[in-house]
């Protein structure tokens, strides 16, 4: 087990693949974004493009960060009622919650998935780049996959420590 909040070897890789995922589409939007600007401006001529590509990066980092949030329990929480709670009520309610978060995960797995298939049967693209718009989505069907996989191990065994769910 690594010294960080008790995780095993396993629970480091996976968090360094999915920080990875995470973190290389988010570099690429930098880096676009300041040689677009440099070259608008020095010049007269930005990168063709160049939105398109951030527009994927985008949805790429926020369904790739998503099992990363979740399984940190990372997400913006209300605790209105947290402190009036006995401890098991409390373990009660994030069950719930988090039953509620694996039925919005599925249904938005399955519909990216119907809608990857769509998009290529239709061979929708982008209109200046025309890159394929089915594969980035069965990426992100792919990803809430993924998240959703994580909630229903957090739900079947408890978590080893507070913070991570698998």
């Amino acid at each position: 087990m690594s010294e960080a909040k008790g995780t095993t070897a396993e629970d480091d890789s996976l968090d360094r693949w999915l920080g990875l995922m995470s973190s290389l589409p988010l570099g690429l939007i930098v880096v676009l974004t300041f040689l677009d600007v440099f070259a608008r401006y020095m010049f007269s001529a930005p990168i063709k493009g160049s939105l398109e590509i951030i527009q994927y990066a985008m949805a790429l980092s926020i369904f790739a960060a998503l099992p990363l949030v979740t399984r940190h329990r990372g997400h913006v929480t209300v605790s209105l009622i947290d402190g009036m709670l006995s401890e098991t009520l409390l373990a009660a309610k994030n069950k719930i919650c988090d039953v509620i978060s694996l039925v919005a995960l599925l249904l938005m797995s399955w519909r990216l998935w119907i809608y990857a298939g769509e998009s290529m049967e239709q061979n929708q693209q982008t209109i200046v780049l025309a890159l394929p718009q089915g594969p980035l989505i069965y990426t992100l069907s792919v990803f809430a996959t993924l998240t959703s996989v994580l909630v229903l191990v957090g739900l079947i065994r408890p978590a080893r420590t507070e913070e991570i769910l698998l």
